[in-house]
C-alpha cells in the first residue's frame, strides 16, 4: 500500500530538475497548460461549424491545409532565427495566433469560421523550431526529456478535459440557434485569451543565449535558405537517415487518420459518445498515464530506439482498426475491443511521439545550438510536405479500392511499422558508439571536441 502511495505521489509530483531549470520549467508548464486548454476549445469547433453554420465538407480540411503553408514557411524562419534571439520568433507568430482565434468570434460563415482557425493554427505552427532553440538553451541535456515529457503528460489532461467540457457546455445549450453559436463565440474569445496568456508565460522565460554570434541585422534570402536545407541535408548523414524515417512515419499515418471518424461511425455504427472515447478520450487518458515516463527515459536512452518502440506502438492501431470487421464477423465483442486496444495503443505513445518530434529529437543530430532550429525547420518543413500531399492520396487510394477503409488503414499501419523498423536498425547501427548513447552523450562529446579545437 505504501509502495503504491509513493508511486501516486511521485507521478503527480513536479519533476527533480537542477535549479537553473526550474524556472523555466515553471513558465513552460503555465505556457503549454494555457495552450492546451486553448486548443482543446479550439478542438470541437468543426462540429460547430458543421451543426451551427452549414459547413461542406470540403471546408473541414482548411486546418490541416493551413497549417501545412505554416509548416513550409519554418523552413525560410528557422534560418532566419539560427543567430538571432529566438523569443521574438516564438512571441510574435503566438500573438498572430491568438488575434486569429479571437477573431473566429465575430465569423459570420462557416468558410471565415474555420479559416481563422487554420490561420491561427499556421501562427502557432511557425514558433515551434524557437521553442525547441529555446528549450535546447535552457534545459540541461540529462533532463531534458523528463522536463517536457511531465509537461506534455499535464497538457494532455488540460486539452481534454477543455474539450470535455466546452462539448458538454455545447450540449447543454437550448436548441435555439443564436443562443448555441452566442455560446460557442464566448468559447472562442476565450480561447482566445488564453491563447495570448500563454505566450506571454512563455515569453517570460529567460532565454540563455549568448549575445556572440548574433546577427540581428541579417535576413537570408529564401534560396540561401534552400541552398542551407540542401547542404544540412547532403551533408549530414544521420540527420538524412531521421528525416527520411520521420517523413515515412508522419506519411503513413497522415495517409489514414482522417478517415477514422467515419470508420467508427458508418462501419462500427458507433454514436457521438462511443467516438469521442475512442477518437480523443482513451488516447489522451493513455498519453497522461504514459509520457512523463516517456520523457524520463528518453532522458537514458538513444532517441533511435524511443522510435522504434513508439512507431510499434503507434503502428499496431491502424493494423488493430484494419481487421476488426472480418474479426467482428466471426466474434462481435471484437468491434469494441479491438479500437479500444488500438487507441489505447496509441495513445500510449502519442504524447513521447510528440516530444520527440517537436522539442527533444533533434538535439541528437544538430551538434551547435545555433543549428537547433535549422535542424528542427527542416524537419517542420517535411512535415508541411506530408500534410499537403498525405491525405490527398489517402483520399485517392480509399476511392481506388471502392471505400475500403481496412485497407487503408492496412497500408498505413505497415508504413509505420516499416518506420520503426527502421529506427531499430539505426539505433543498432549506433549502439557500438559510446558518443550516440543518449542526446546527452552526443551533446557532451560534440561540445569536448569543439573545446579540443
Amino acid at each position: 500500500m505504501k509502495a503504491a502511495y509513493e508511486a501516486v505521489r511521485e507521478f503527480l509530483s513536479e519533476p527533480r530538475l537542477p535549479r537553473m531549470a526550474q524556472r523555466t520549467f515553471r513558465f513552460h508548464l503555465g505556457y503549454a497548460i494555457l495552450d492546451a486548454t486553448s486548443g482543446g476549445i479550439i478542438s470541437i469547433m468543426p462540429v460547430v461549424a458543421i451543426k451551427e453554420m452549414g459547413a461542406p465538407d470540403w471546408q473541414l480540411g482548411l486546418s490541416l491545409t493551413l497549417s501545412g503553408v505554416g509548416m513550409l514557411a519554418t523552413l525560410y524562419l528557422s534560418s532566419w532565427m539560427a543567430h538571432r534571439p529566438k523569443m521574438p520568433f516564438v512571441f510574435l507568430p503566438g500573438i498572430a495566433c491568438a488575434f486569429c482565434t479571437a477573431l473566429m468570434a465575430a465569423a459570420h460563415s462557416s468558410f471565415s469560421f474555420l479559416f481563422l482557425a487554420g490561420l491561427g493554427l499556421m501562427f502557432q505552427t511557425m514558433s515551434r523550431p524557437a521553442i525547441t532553440a529555446v528549450l535546447r538553451l535552457n534545459y540541461p541535456a540529462t533532463h531534458r526529456g523528463v522536463a517536457t515529457g511531465e509537461i506534455r503528460k499535464w497538457s494532455s489532461l488540460y486539452y481534454l478535459l477543455a474539450l470535455l467540457i466546452s462539448a458538454n457546455l455545447l450540449d447543454l445549450a437550448t436548441q435555439e440557434q443564436v443562443c448555441r453559436m452566442g455560446l460557442a463565440r464566448a468559447l472562442v474569445l476565450l480561447a482566445g485569451a488564453m491563447s495570448l496568456a500563454s505566450y506571454l508565460c512563455f515569453q517570460r522565460i529567460r532565454v540563455r543565449e549568448s549575445s556572440d554570434g548574433m546577427k540581428r541585422d541579417l535576413k537570408p534570402r529564401f534560396v540561401q535558405t534552400l541552398r542551407e536545407a540542401v547542404r544540412v541535408i547532403g551533408h549530414d548523414g544521420r540527420y538524412r537517415r531521421y528525416v527520411l524515417a520521420c517523413f515515412v512515419f508522419g506519411f503513413s499515418g497522415l495517409l489514414y487518420v482522417s478517415y477514422i471518424p467515419a470508420f467508427l461511425e458508418k462501419d462500427l455504427h458507433f454514436g457521438y459518445s462511443e467516438c469521442a472515447l475512442l477518437i480523443d478520450v482513451i488516447p489522451l487518458l493513455a498519453a497522461f498515464i504514459t509520457t512523463g515516463f516517456l520523457g524520463s527515459w528518453f532522458d537514458r536512452t538513444n532517441p533511435w530506439k524511443a522510435w522504434a518502440w513508439i512507431r510499434f506502438g503507434w503502428g499496431l492501431d491502424p493494423i488493430l482498426l484494419a481487421v476488426t470487421l472480418v474479426c467482428a464477423a466471426k466474434f462481435p465483442a471484437a468491434a469494441v475491443l479491438l479500437p479500444v486496444l488500438g487507441r489505447i495503443s496509441r495513445g500510449s505513445v502519442q504524447g513521447g511521439s510528440w516530444v520527440l518530434w517537436w522539442q527533444v529529437g533533434v538535439n541528437h543530430f544538430a551538434r551547435h545550438v545555433e543549428d537547433t532550429s535549422r535542424y528542427q525547420g527542416i524537419l517542420v518543413f517535411f512535415n508541411g510536405l506530408i500534410r499537403l500531399t498525405a491525405p490527398a492520396i489517402g483520399a485517392w487510394i480509399l476511392a481506388a479500392s471502392d471505400s475500403s477503409r481496412s485497407l487503408l488503414f492496412l497500408v498505413g499501419g505497415l508504413g509505420v511499422l516499416f518506420s520503426g523498423l527502421y529506427s531499430w536498425r539505426q539505433a543498432r547501427r549506433e549502439e557500438t558508439d559510446p558518443a550516440l548513447s543518449t542526446i546527452a552523450d552526443f551533446e557532451a562529446a560534440y561540445a569536448g571536441r569543439i573545446q579540443r579545437q
